[in-house]
This record gives C-alpha cells, sequence and structure tokens, in this order.
C-alpha cells in the first residue's frame, strides 16, 4: 500500500527542520573561511532531501497522484529543485578557488542561493497545505 501524502509530508517534516537550521547556521556564518564544509554539508543534504522528495513514493508524487490540477507546480518545483544544487555546487566550487576578490560577490550569491531555496520551500509548503485542506474538505 502506498503512504498517504500527509503520511509522507509528516516524515519530511524533520528534514525541512534539519534543512533549514542549516540555512540558518550558512547565514549566520557570514565569512567565506569555514564555508566550504558547511557548502558540502548543505549540498548533500539537498541531494538527499530533493530526492525524497521527488522519487516515486515521495511528496511530489503523492501530491500529483492526488490532485491533477498542481502538475505545473509541481515541475515548477522540480526545475528549482536542479537550479538551487546546481548553485550550491556552484558556491562549493568558488569556495575552493578562494580568491580574495570573489569574497563579497561569493557571500553576496550565497545569499542569493539561501533566499530562493527560502521561497521554494515557502511555495512547496503552501502547496502541501492547500492539498491538505482540500483533503479536509467534505
Amino acid at each position: 500500500m502506498n503512504p498517504s501524502f500527509q503520511q509522507v509530508y509528516s516524515e519530511l517534516a524533520e528534514e525541512h527542520r534539519e534543512l533549514m537550521s542549516l540555512v540558518e547556521r550558512i547565514r549566520a556564518h557570514g565569512e567565506v573561511v569555514g564555508l566550504g564544509p558547511l557548502l558540502e554539508q548543505l549540498h548533500a543534504l539537498l541531494i538527499r532531501h530533493f530526492s525524497h522528495e521527488q522519487f516515486p513514493g515521495g511528496l511530489y508524487d503523492c501530491m500529483g497522484a492526488h490532485d491533477a490540477r498542481y502538475h505545473d507546480e509541481l515541475k515548477t518545483l522540480i526545475e528549482e529543485h536542479c537550479t538551487i544544487l546546481s548553485s550550491v555546487r556552484g558556491l562549493l566550487e568558488l569556495t575552493r578557488i578562494g580568491r580574495e576578490s570573489d569574497v563579497a560577490t561569493l557571500l553576496d550569491e550565497v545569499s542569493q542561493v539561501l533566499q530562493r531555496l527560502d521561497e521554494h520551500e515557502h511555495r512547496e509548503h503552501a502547496l502541501a497545505d492547500r492539498l491538505m485542506a482540500s483533503e479536509r474538505v467534505p
């Protein structure tokens, strides 16, 4: 038996908390020194988290099966996964190069990627909330 949408969403709640906690740690870090390991951790966590959302039996599979009206929103969220992962990977590479002239740009780009991730998570949770609300309507 396939898990219910609410069950899958609940199972991902801890991952979301862990992800947002790491995002706040990166924001608070505020410097390039020591940023690489945090970005490596973020990249690995995003890969795991996004796969749990996208793969068969995951959150997006349950959302799409629940209501086809949301397929376009789900497609956009999946595209954002690719963009965010690619951006974090690029930032990680920039921290490895470590040119002093790139510090301000790198920190600004980190801030932008974290903002995109926040916005993505907000849209994802808003969609999940709409689906759960529609399940409660008789």
